[in-house]
């Protein structure tokens, strides 16, 4: 498989999986217009949304227009976006679908939108395994085994906000990002990732880094200390265009649960 970025912060956020025979999107938050380049060439099979906030479906209208392909998210989100009825299908949580060669399952997250989901996609190819964790305020009830690769928010530090004094602004960020539905920071990814990740894990990603942050590399040194774990790489939330990551381990094929 390989994961091209094409965008990844809290401006905007688009990821493309591809294993040779199947491509799909996950999340489109960044305008056709500004990845014509990067899309008008890909064959899409299917478009996972995770919720309806702009920097997730920002894209999807002009995408439907331009390339007509299913997208796949729960009712609710799917009403909230403006695309034809004919393009919209309808997924429920743990209840596993099919887009070609991936075999996908939504697990349900908290977050301030109508039905924010995750996904987690098994490959039939290579028989492994990506864990797209997003846009979520606690992650404290989710456990996964044999996991190959993370693709997973870390958003901010909490760091920031532990200071006297904070702006009106501050205040009521903090509010938003330290709630049960805001977004995870880079600690919370950490406890998370130390009861995940195994013998089987070959590479971490992280995305959804706040746009404001400049040093983001920072993210990904603590992470590769607190594991242990060299294979960590943090996107730039500055960057519009590919970054590609390699996922081309294969393992045997096991049935997927």
């Amino acid at each position: 498989m390989i994961l091209t970025t094409l965008s990844s912060s809290s401006k905007g956020n688009i990821h493309v999986l591809d294993n040779g025979i199947t491509t799909i999107i996950l999340d489109c938050g960044i305008k056709y217009g500004r990845l014509v380049k990067e899309l008008n060439s890909l064959t899409i099979s299917g478009v996972l949304i995770t919720h309806e906030h702009k920097d997730h479906c920002a894209g999807c209208t002009d995408l439907a227009l331009n390339k007509k392909t299913p997208f796949y998210g729960t009712e609710e989100t799917l009403e909230k976006i403006n695309i034809p009825t004919f393009l919209k299908y309808e997924i429920e949580p743990l209840k596993q679908f099919k887009i070609v060669s991936f075999n996908v399952i939504a697990f349900k997250v908290n977050h301030d939108a109508a039905h924010p989901v995750n996904y987690l996609i098994h490959d039939e190819l290579s028989g492994a395994q990506l864990l797209y964790i997003t846009d979520t305020g606690s992650i404290d009830n989710l456990e996964f085994k044999d996991i190959d690769y993370i693709l997973i928010e870390c958003n901010f530090d909490e760091k920031w906000f532990d200071k006297d004094e904070l702006t009106t602004t501050e205040t009521i960020k903090k509010k938003r990002l330290f709630g049960p539905n805001g977004h995870l920071s880079v600690q919370q990814t950490i406890e998370f990732l130390k009861r995940t990740v195994n013998h089987n894990t070959k590479k971490i990603i992280l995305c959804h880094i706040s746009h404001s942050f400049e040093e983001y590399k920072v993210f990904e040194y603590m992470v590769k200390k607190e594991l242990n774990f060299e294979n960590v790489v943090a996107l730039n939330p500055k960057y519009i265009g590919p970054i590609i990551n390699e996922l081309r381990e294969e393992k045997e094929v096991l049935p997927f649960e």
